[in-house]
């Protein structure tokens, strides 16, 4: 009965913060609680993006990937991500007048190089660039068109890639500081679910079953979260994906996804490393990984 008292609560508040997606009521009330729960979770929480503080940096020097939002062909879906152990090593060299692409990417669980140099000129938001002579891949002379955006210190690419899909990379530059940042921005992991009725409280610890789990890959335009749960303790379920836009005002966060704008209360502890996300009655506990 308590069990129920709690899902029904979720399901309201789940309602009220996103009344335009419907609810599916699952038949296991296991499941159906932390679906409820991460359910909540996708519509409760956003947070803000800071301003540039009148700090800048210039384009010239060695950029890496932060985040990466990108079409996965195997479920056909837009999310965000982060980059994995090859593509982290991929380095946008730019100097006055020439960028180096040393792309790194895996194939086959092996980490293989396509470094392409092009010559560039940089003009309306969007890098010119043409193939140079001594490129160790691509042909000489082949041109391309990227967008680009200068924002708190980041360097935005809006592009086609080479399957001729949207793509965009958030990168960050070698050597710079980036604490100002909001402190959402980053990789986070969840860690366990705390529900509360009176002066009781229970805890779903993440990992218990091994495929209940859930991470949040943020950067500073958006965010998914990545969800798993168990239909029946035991056995695993398929992952889950949501993707949204969020904003900040001040110091109040919104969900301005689909077109909504919900304000969301969230709080940090540990120096910002904990990260936790609900009402007074569900609280999603998450630790900050980068």
């Amino acid at each position: 009965m308590i069990i129920k008292k709690y899902y029904i609560r979720y399901k309201r508040i789940f309602y009220y913060l996103c009344p335009d997606i419907h609810f599916k009521i699952k038949t296991n009330m296991k499941k159906r609680i932390l679906s409820a729960l991460v359910a909540t979770a996708l519509c409760l929480f956003s947070c803000g993006k800071d301003d540039d503080n009148g700090s800048s940096t210039s384009l010239k020097g060695d950029w890496y990937i932060h985040t990466m939002y990108n079409l996965k062909q195997s479920i056909n879906e837009y999310n965000w991500y982060t980059p994995n152990q090859c593509s982290k090593r991929t380095v946008f060299e730019i100097s006055d007048n020439q960028l180096k692409h040393k792309r790194v990417y895996e194939d086959n669980s092996t980490c293989k190089e396509d470094f392409k140099y092009y010559d560039y000129t940089a003009s309306n938001s969007a890098f010119h660039l043409t193939i140079t002579a001594d490129s160790p891949k691509g042909y000489k002379g082949q041109t391309a068109t990227i967008n680009y955006e200068m924002k708190n210190k980041e360097l935005i690419l809006r592009f086609l890639n080479d399957k001729g899909n949207d793509e965009t990379l958030i990168l960050h530059k070698r050597g710079v500081d980036y604490s100002h940042l909001d402190p959402f921005v980053g990789y986070w992991r969840l860690t366990k679910v705390q529900l509360k009725s009176g002066k009781t409280i229970k805890e779903f610890k993440a990992g218990i079953p091994a495929c209940f789990r859930g991470d949040i890959v943020a950067s500073t335009i958006g965010f998914t979260i990545y969800y798993r749960l168990s239909d029946d303790g035991v056995k695993c379920g398929d992952e889950e994906r949501k993707t949204f836009a969020w904003a900040r005002e001040g110091n109040t966060y919104y969900n301005v996804s689909n077109g909504q704008k919900v304000p969301i209360p969230f709080s940090f502890s540990d120096d910002k490393q904990t990260l936790f996300f609900g009402n007074t009655n569900t609280i999603l506990v998450f630790q900050k990984q980068w």
